[in-house]
């Protein structure tokens, strides 16, 4: 196998089966590869190949459409390499035939941002966007939704909601500015860009560009599960931002602390935050500027202030 600073390449997949695109979407991210889009029909395709400024490659199955549009396309694209996926393919002869291909920059990289930072989380993890809202806040930081995650709780400090194809151009707009991006959830970064179409480009530009990730996940058993396979995914990456890891609505009972005994033990690596339970701190990050004030002093904000001097 090559090592992962080798193929840094533009890639669009076409491939009918979903199972055997998993597994080569899995393979090329672990090779550094970048896939800046996944094509379900012949059109899209067509659609999205005009639309590309880039020379690319497609990687396409003989079942993705008819022999004729499958010719039309290549006829068509001809500035663009079509490498055809059998369905029992060999991984190395792939990657030895994409090694072959002159490599153009990242489609999607932007260099650091020592503005940025990015909050994800587990699945099992509430709190990802509260938690966003009140660091936002603490920060004075504009806050970056994306159209395709669900309803998140409002916020009292500004808020721009954009597509993940608009990422890239938001954050080179505002470089100069304070950007907080609420990335939504996920178990492992490789696992989640192999499996999610949409969130696979938010959060390959928002890792990319981010000075800090801060890793939410709940104070129970699920929540330390997640961590560990996040934790072990994320100590394979090249170059990784910076990491904070919180563990949320954490309790001080005595399961509460055999949970937080287990978070420390997975973090020695790395920042660490334990937030206290605390309902208020929904409606706090909503609340008027003089309201909020006076909620400052909990334990709650105090750890929100924590996170702050880690990001400085």
């Amino acid at each position: 196998m090559f090592e992962v600073s080798e193929l840094k390449l533009n890639l669009i997949t076409a491939i009918s089966s979903s199972d055997q695109e998993e597994i080569i979407a899995s393979l090329l991210y672990s090779q550094g590869c970048n896939i800046i889009y996944r094509a379900i029909t012949p059109e899209l395709l067509t659609e999205f190949i005009n639309k590309t400024e880039i020379a690319t490659s497609i990687l396409y199955s003989k079942d993705f459409g008819s022999e004729s549009e499958i010719n039309n396309l290549i006829n068509s694209f001809k500035q663009h390499r079509f490498i055809l996926i059998e369905k029992k393919f060999d991984p190395a002869d792939l990657l030895h035939e994409l090694a072959k291909i002159t490599r153009p920059p990242l489609f999607h990289v932007l260099p650091k941002n020592e503005n940025l930072v990015t909050v994800i989380g587990s699945p099992s993890s509430p709190g990802i966007s509260t938690l966003s809202n009140h660091i936002a806040l603490h920060l004075q930081a504009t806050l970056i939704v994306s159209t395709h995650h669900n309803l998140r709780p409002s916020s009292g400090n500004e808020l721009i909601k954009i597509s993940a194809t608009q990422l890239g151009e938001k954050i080179k707009e505002l470089s100069s500015s304070k950007l907080l991006i609420d990335g939504g959830n996920t178990v492992s970064l490789t696992s989640t860009l192999a499996d999610r179409r949409v969130n696979a480009q938010w959060l390959s530009q928002s890792l990319n560009c981010s000075k800090s990730i801060i890793y939410v996940t709940k104070s129970d058993e699920s929540g330390i599960l997640y961590l560990k396979d996040f934790i072990e995914d994320y100590s394979n990456l090249v170059n990784p931002p910076n990491l904070i890891c919180v563990l949320n609505q954490q309790k001080f009972d005595r399961y509460g602390r055999v949970v937080q005994k287990q978070f420390l033990e997975l973090t020695k690596s790395c920042l660490t935050v334990q937030m206290p339970y605390d309902i208020r701190a929904i409606r706090a990050a909503t609340l008027p500027p003089k309201k909020y004030d006076l909620w400052r002093s909990t334990a709650f904000s105090k750890q929100i202030a924590k996170i702050g001097e880690y990001l400085k």
